[in-house]
């Protein structure tokens, strides 16, 4: 097998970005949400394209987990659900950190250490999750007949 000639790419500012995504069913309700971190390159736009692309297939890979205990959603019926969110929320601002913050808390820290050589001994370091990352998010809307759409939006 031939191999094809590669090149050197210096990484100039590598930065710890995120994927989030939301499950919402059909009344925008959301018991579960999901994310992945990831390490890129380049200015903002081409990490925002980047990620936009992957959000639309790898929440199929991310694990998920349930909406914080301290959401509440009043139903139609007047019943009070703890643990759910309402798709709403997604794009407001000032939820994003109670909503996703555990979640993203999570995923700084499970980034592995790393080694470089540094004059001839190993060292280890971890790139470190921003507190205000780069980072589009996504509603999974999830409908009873079993499909799953991604609605792909932008934050940060």
């Amino acid at each position: 097998m031939r191999q094809a000639k590669t090149q050197a790419r210096v990484l100039r500012d590598p930065e710890v970005v995120l994927n989030l995504w939301a499950y919402a069913d059909e009344g925008g309700y959301i018991i579960r949400i999901a994310g992945k971190a990831y390490v890129m390159d380049g200015d903002d736009a081409e990490k925002l394209t980047l990620l936009r692309h992957l959000s639309a297939t790898d929440f199929l890979s991310a694990p998920w987990q349930k909406v914080p205990q301290n959401f509440t959603v009043n139903n139609a019926d007047g019943q009070t659900m703890p643990g759910v969110a309402h798709a709403s929320l997604v794009g407001d601002p000032h939820a994003q950190e109670p909503l996703f913050g555990p979640l993203m808390d999570s995923l700084a820290k499970s980034l592995p250490d790393q080694l470089r050589n540094l004059h001839g001994d190993y060292s280890r370091f971890r790139l470190e999750l921003s507190n205000s990352p780069l980072c589009v998010t996504t509603v999974v809307m999830e409908y009873e007949d079993g499909r799953l759409e991604p609605m792909v939006s932008s934050c940060a």
